[in-house]
């Protein structure tokens, strides 16, 4: 039975790891959170839901992620960018109020119901590993969710538009010196955020076998919050270890303690934590110039 909990954990984890990498991002280019994350792209996994039955499942995924990104990109340059240099409140009751819009959105559109939610395309069947069975359902997510996230690593690492992403969350008015399109680059940043949250949302509601309107706040905007206070805000790294230490408690003490109080346990062990170590465990590294 561990086996099979460390599997379901990993793979909560792993889900959560891309709904908190652009999250994330944007906190480390710009020191601010995005609070309507999670509820932009619950829009478009409510539109590849929708698409499901007139259009094959991999078209209606692809046309989701493509809402995200352009949903994203939309939101970033007329809501975001005029004030993004007006101080930490405006923006954040910028992105609050969006965050309203989305769901009132989804809310008119689809309703406040609950509804069974399967892509039909992962299949049912589970593996055979030493006396656990483990549902196929879940290394299909976690290998995905591997194969993203290290996509996104390595682009960062390597590829012009990551160097680009790193110069500016070293200092936006230098990078605009050297030349970087500072606007578009944090534009695609936004965008990239809402595809990778639509994948992620994707695979928790086929996870879960549901999808309602607050998937994008409850489960989206909350859980990356928590995983990048775990990890260490404006880390890719600690975003990542911050989501599977988050999926590991979830699964952990629903299996082993509660799952009627899980949430109560998972908040008592996140307030300790900060408590403890309020910068996470990888904050991201900064240079003090003096």
């Amino acid at each position: 039975m561990f086996i099979q909990h460390l599997v379901n954990a990993l793979s909560v984890g792993a889900v959560y790891a891309l709904i908190a990498i652009g999250y994330n991002m944007v906190y480390g280019i710009l020191e601010k959170l995005n609070q309507a994350h999670g509820d932009i792209y619950a829009v478009g996994c409510f539109v590849s839901f929708s698409l499901l039955d007139v259009v094959h499942p991999v078209i209606a995924v692809l046309i989701g992620c493509a809402t995200g990104f352009v949903l994203n990109l939309i939101v970033e340059r007329f809501a975001y960018r005029p004030v993004r240099n007006s101080g930490r409140v405006a923006p954040v009751i910028s992105a609050v109020g969006i965050g309203y819009v989305m769901r009132n959105i989804i809310q008119l559109i689809w309703g406040a119901e609950t509804f069974s939610f399967d892509l039909g395309i992962f299949g049912t069947g589970s593996i055979q590993i030493g006396n656990a069975v483990v549902g196929k359902l879940q290394i299909y997510i976690l290998i995905i969710a591997i194969v993203l996230m290290a996509a996104i690593s390595l682009l960062l690492k390597y590829s012009k538009w990551g160097q680009a992403i790193i110069g500016i969350s070293q200092s936006i008015e230098t990078s605009a010196l050297m030349g970087i399109p500072v606007n578009t680059v944090i534009a695609i940043v936004y965008g990239v955020g809402g595809l990778l949250g639509v994948i992620g949302g994707l695979l928790f509601c086929q996870y879960y076998q549901f999808i309602f309107m607050g998937i994008g706040f409850s489960y989206g905007t909350m859980k990356a919050w928590m995983a990048s206070i775990l990890g260490g805000i404006g880390s890719l790294k600690g975003a990542i270890m911050g989501a599977m230490i988050l999926g590991l408690s979830e699964t952990m003490v629903a299996a082993y303690i509660s799952s009627t109080y899980r949430d109560v346990f998972v908040w008592l062990i996140f307030i300790i934590f900060v408590i403890v170590r309020p910068q996470g465990m990888f904050p991201a590294q900064t240079a003090e110039k003096i």
